[in-house]
């Protein structure tokens, strides 16, 4: 443990001690939470690259706004702290801002297969009891979303596919807009409310020895792993992957 204290930078030193940095979110590593991992990166290293796809790039200050704003448009949705929400697409930046504005609304982040058929997703959405599915129009010759439509799941209230059309789904820029009614102190009050206990990911298997089985882990376990992990490869504020 000494061994990776050193290695770690000194703002993250001190933050594991518990000190406050220059314009930084003032909380001890106990107390972290996703969000608040965020929103403390966001005070740190704000011009920082923090997530780039294709030609778009976010500083960590745009990427903590932009989940922010995705936190705004599910508590529009009616999605409540614990909720689970589900993504069932491809990698986007999309993606991403999506997961961490449900995490930032308290929600579980349920994460399906891209290569699932609708049968094997309709099994995971109705095991973690699913409220919302994040997804696509069309993807690998299936129209995602109304592949869902066609499942039985009483659970599911709402589909949002991030790219194409659907029949049964709102687009993820008309939820993200619908949170313009939600005053950001709002969400902002939600985020802190999450604790390091609180489950933020329930991960399936791929299900290939019999059906998928859910396994969940909590903000503090997730952050405290790649902490870890982190200091053990040398990954930094500076670092580009």
């Amino acid at each position: 443990m000494a061994d990776l204290e050193r290695r770690r930078p000194q703002a993250a030193q001190s933050a594991a001690r518990g000190e406050a940095q220059p314009n930084e979110v003032p909380t001890g590593w106990g107390a972290m939470t996703i969000p608040r991992t965020l929103e403390r990166a966001a005070a740190l290293w704000p011009n920082a690259s923090a997530l780039e796809d294709g030609d778009e790039r976010f500083s960590f200050a745009q990427l903590a706004a932009e989940a922010e704003r995705a936190a705004r448009g599910f508590l529009a949705a009616g999605i409540a702290k614990g909720d689970r929400v589900a993504i069932w697409a491809p990698n986007s930046s999309a993606w991403e801002i999506a997961a961490l504005g449900a995490q930032a609304a308290g929600a579980v982040l349920v994460t399906l297969n891209t290569r699932f058929k609708a049968h094997e997703a309709a099994y995971v959405l109705a095991k973690s009891g699913a409220r919302l599915l994040l997804t696509v129009g069309d993807f690998l010759g299936m129209n995602y979303a109304e592949a869902i439509a066609e499942q039985d799941l009483p659970q599911l209230e709402r589909v949002v596919t991030f790219a194409g059309r659907a029949k049964n789904a709102v687009s993820w820029s008309e939820l993200v807009a619908a949170g313009g009614a939600i005053p950001g102190a709002a969400a902002r009050e939600r985020a802190l409310s999450v604790t390091p206990d609180d489950l933020s990911d329930i991960l399936f298997t791929s299900g290939t020895t019999g059906f998928p089985k859910g396994v969940m882990t909590a903000h503090g376990q997730n952050l405290r792993v790649f902490d870890a992990w982190s200091a053990g490869v040398g990954l930094g504020p500076a670092t580009a992957t």
